[in-house]
């Protein structure tokens, strides 16, 4: 199974994953606002998917492959509680391991790193979560 697969199957787990979570949805709305793309004039708070990147990680006979993927939260919130809650429900939602891979299976998700700052317009946080995941044919 290539890489390309199991980057595919991570990426759609990772939405449904986030879509059902109940914290992710009281912070994010009741049909979570997550985009590849925001639309032109989001609401707000709401969550974009970035870069992602897959590596072959494995052995000869032990194939494996380590995904980073980068998430990004928006908030205009006039502090930085709402961003803190927003990494909280979304790192509690992907650090459980309870997702549904369609293709291969997940050996290990965890957090890398969270952060967030003033984004250059002055008004908006944006929050940032770096996640490794792991996955196996």
């Amino acid at each position: 199974m290539s890489n390309i697969n199991q980057a595919q199957a991570l990426a759609k787990a990772v939405h449904l994953a986030l879509s059902g979570d109940v914290a992710v949805q009281s912070v994010l709305g009741q049909a979570p606002r997550l985009y590849d793309h925001p639309p032109e004039d989001p609401i707000y708070p709401y969550l974009t998917y970035g870069s992602m990147r897959s590596e072959d990680i494995g052995g000869d006979d032990s194939p494996m492959t380590a995904h980073n993927l980068t998430l990004h939260l928006w908030s205009r919130y006039g502090g930085r509680a709402e961003t803190m809650t927003m990494i909280q429900a979304v790192s509690g939602a992907l650090e459980n391991g309870n997702w549904q891979l369609g293709v291969g299976h997940l050996v290990g998700v965890n957090v890398i790193f969270t952060d967030q700052f003033r984004a250059p317009d002055g008004r908006t946080i944006h929050g940032i979560i770096r996640l490794n995941a792991t996955t196996q044919p």
